[in-house]
């Protein structure tokens, strides 16, 4: 098991920033229930300067904007 940043895209909780315990070798996927309801699903997987994973999560109402946003951070 690992350690893993996951930050949610849009929705609610937009920029929420979480840390999770996550098996890679588990066969399901990696995802975080919204505070709507709404299941937020990984889109992106990157790394920092100590090359540790951080993945962003998408929340199916995430505007344009917002993922750019993201995503240039």
């Amino acid at each position: 098991m690992e350690q893993i940043k996951c930050i949610i895209v849009g929705g609610p909780q937009h920029g929420l920033v979480l840390r999770r315990l996550w098996d890679q070798r588990r066969p399901a996927q990696l995802r975080v229930i919204a505070a709507d309801g709404e299941s937020c699903v990984v889109a992106l997987r990157r790394h920092d300067q100590s090359m540790r994973a951080h993945y962003l999560l998408l929340h199916p109402r995430a505007t344009g904007e917002q993922i750019l946003t993201m995503l240039a951070a």
